[in-house]
């Protein structure tokens, strides 16, 4: 007999903290809500918050490509098996006019990381939820695993983190892209004809990577008003670097604040971070150098290593939410 799947649930919340945001995005989102197989709702759950990645769409119920299945649905699959343990878990909606937001509280882009906390609390006022830090998990891959980590770094919302290759070590996965990125710029007539094709495409390789770090130059400014030509660690038409813009964008990285929120993340009772050897953006150096600095800062964590890439890795997600059986069976289920 087919495995029982979970229900989708999809609601509205209109966010404070981006109401008249500065790049004129909406402040009404959806929010994803996968309730469990099996779901109770004369029962408190657990609650996982699964944060999309640059470019990707709010929800976890599609499929990449015409294999394999659709994350949501490998989720359910394992919880009714018994794998990983019975939670709702929640995609809430963080992108931007760039694509992406890197759950950042940024003067050039909006409030994200406060209007995560309102999903937070949206979502213990409609769902019975546990609603402590210790029952919340948050989790994603690369932007999403970034916006994980800052999670529990600036908040004392989660009780748990799942990094998958975070954004980290950012001349590792930052810098190597800017000269293709400048070529891109340039074939494309400039920024803005770039941005024109967002609606008309093509959205190719090359569009995804120029806009992403278009995104990450507007996520990591620091005043009101700057535009993506200021906000690129060099000039977009001549090339030459700016190291008072680059060390803007340093001052978000997790491997050099990693020391300033020690605490915060000593406290958390799991921190699980992992990265693919054969990482498309060598993103995997960044997500190395995490690991040590988390190891001498005494953070424990656990670090995993796999034979993957970039893409097409949606199945470990399920290795680190089987870790939070561990986790919560330790809190007590009966509480």
């Amino acid at each position: 007999m087919p495995e029982p799947l979970g229900t989708r649930v999809v609601v509205e919340h209109t966010s404070a903290c981006l109401r008249d945001n500065p790049l004129g995005d909406p402040a009404t989102r959806r929010i994803e809500v996968l309730l469990p197989p099996g779901y109770d709702e004369s029962a408190r759950h657990p609650v996982v918050y699964w944060l999309p990645g640059f470019g990707a769409h709010p929800t976890l119920t599609t499929r990449a490509l015409a294999f394999g299945q659709a994350p949501a649905d490998r989720i359910h699959r394992a919880m009714a098996r018994g794998d990983i343990p019975a939670a709702l878990i929640v995609v809430p909606d963080a992108t931007t006019a760039y694509g992406g937001s890197q759950y950042i509280d940024s003067p050039a882009c909006g409030r994200y990381l406060g209007h995560l906390g309102e999903v937070v609390a949206e979502v213990d006022r409609r769902f019975p939820t546990r609603a402590e830090p210790r029952w919340r998990a948050v989790g994603g891959k690369s932007s999403g695993g970034y916006g994980a980590v800052l999670a529990a770094m600036r908040t004392d919302l989660f009780g748990a983190v799942l990094a998958h290759t975070p954004d980290a070590g950012f001349e590792h996965s930052y810098l190597p892209l800017l000269p293709g990125v400048l070529d891109t710029l340039e074939a494309a007539g400039g920024i803005e004809r770039l941005l024109d094709r967002r609606e008309s495409g093509p959205h190719d390789t090359a569009f995804m990577v120029a806009m992403s770090l278009l995104a990450m130059g507007m996520c990591y400014a620091d005043k009101p008003g700057t535009t993506p030509a200021d906000a690129l660690p060099c000039d977009p038409r001549t090339g030459v670097f700016r190291p008072d813009v680059w060390e803007r964008w340093l001052r978000h990285d997790p491997v050099r604040t990693a020391s300033a929120f020690a605490d915060r993340l000593k406290a958390l009772r799991l921190l699980y971070l992992d990265t693919g050897l054969r990482d498309d953006y060598h993103m995997h150096w960044g997500a190395r150098a995490l690991h040590a600095v988390w190891q001498e800062q005494g953070i424990a964590h656990e670090y995993q290593e796999h034979d993957g890439g970039h893409h097409g890795i949606e199945h470990r997600f399920l290795t680190s939410l089987a870790l939070l059986g561990r986790v919560w069976r330790g809190s007590g289920q009966g509480d």
